[in-house]
């Protein structure tokens, strides 16, 4: 009933698959031998952190997630209740340092400039709190190096407790070599500072390439069932989108399609409007390239893709009369083809994935 009534407003949603995420977290967790940190930053990589870590933790067991910034991290906490760990992997503005202690959220802490301000936050309150300590070994973002003096690190900060230590590699889909360059940077940083606190450094690639040495390893992009690099890792799919064809016109041969006219008929066609667009993360580099799926055809996109709506090619398509229903994204059409389409990954293809089109989640 709910998803009727969704598809009523509009027919264009994405359908997400919760069995799928978990089948996922399952196997990061094989791979690395450990437990996780389930990355849901950027709203769960498009996919609706809450909901997504709701089912996590009462089906898949997990209490440890990652986000990116303060606001995602608070909007975590008051879903999630209390117990959760909640790791901020980026930077935190030190006029935030109260809604950080007071929503138990642990920020990463990457130069001594961050660390003061935080410490200093702590000791005019007279509080302690949990941190990560984040060491660049090749990625050169953030980090200390891992040269750092981590015993006077210790000293220098008492109000620290230091619960997580991590890196992050820089090319495990692409170069792994220097990835086991960075691991064994950051093994022989924990162990010369016998370091006992939680370790992470695989990331998603590095989960299906790497051995894990640490406590925890930190899988996103798999979580959504995409992995780059070379690999033979089980994954499903987590996002399908939807909608169904609202107009249906036949052109002659000749004619033009859409704005600026960058696609002209060379046959009389027959011509479907799909009710998405740039607007909702369907990027105007599909125009003329990509393709939907209609009962069981790939059909062209035509012309340039509008803000609302994109034009297809039904020619091909046998119709009964009713308007059909059109696969955007799904098991035909995946978010590896649209990024292949727009010059860029997965990852920014289903973080771009607008708010406009509803979420119905399917367990």
């Amino acid at each position: 009933m709910i998803q009727k009534r969704i598809e009523s407003l509009r027919p264009t949603y994405a359908q997400i698959d919760l069995k799928a995420f978990g089948h996922n977290i399952e196997q990061a967790r094989k791979l690395s031998g450990t437990d996780i940190i389930a990355i849901i930053k950027a709203d769960g990589y498009g996919h609706g952190a809450v909901r997504l870590a709701e089912y996590a933790i009462k089906n898949c067991g997990v209490r440890k997630f990652g986000v990116a910034t303060v606001l995602e991290g608070i909007v975590l906490r008051k879903s999630l209740g209390p117990e959760p760990e909640i790791f901020l992997l980026g930077y935190v503005d030190q006029y935030l340092h109260e809604e950080v202690f007071i929503n138990k959220l642990i920020p990463a802490v990457f130069d001594d400039e961050i660390a003061e301000a935080y410490h200093s936050f702590l000791e005019q309150n007279n509080l302690k709190a949990d941190i990560t300590l984040k060491i660049d070994t090749g990625m050169h973002r953030l980090g200390y190096s891992p040269e750092m003096d981590y015993q006077e690190f210790l000293k220098k900060y008492p109000r620290f407790h230091v619960c997580h230590v991590m890196s992050h590699l820089s090319s495990a889909d692409s170069d792994i070599e220097y990835s086991y360059q960075q691991k064994e940077r950051f093994c022989s940083f924990i162990k010369n500072n016998n370091i006992t606190a939680e370790t992470s450094l695989l990331n998603s690639s590095g989960i299906a390439n790497i051995s894990n040495e640490c406590t925890l390893a930190r899988p996103g992009i798999m979580l959504y069932g995409y992995l780059y690099g070379n690999n033979n890792v089980d994954l499903k799919k987590v996002m399908r989108i939807y909608s169904k064809v609202v107009h249906i016109k036949r052109i002659p041969k000749g004619e033009t399609v859409s704005y600026n006219r960058r696609f002209t008929a060379d046959k009389d066609m027959t011509v479907g409007v799909v009710p998405i667009g740039y607007a909702d993360g369907y990027s105007r580099n599909f125009s003329n390239r990509a393709e939907m799926r209609v009962n069981g055809v790939n059909c062209p996109v035509l012309g340039t893709v509008c803000m609302d709506m994109t034009m297809i090619d039904l020619t091909n398509v046998p119709l009964d009369g009713s308007y059909p229903e059109v696969e955007i994204l799904g098991d035909n059409i995946s978010a590896e083809k649209w990024a292949e389409l727009a010059d860029t990954i997965s990852y920014e293809i289903l973080c771009g994935i607008s708010d406009r089109i509803p979420r119905i989640y399917k367990d």
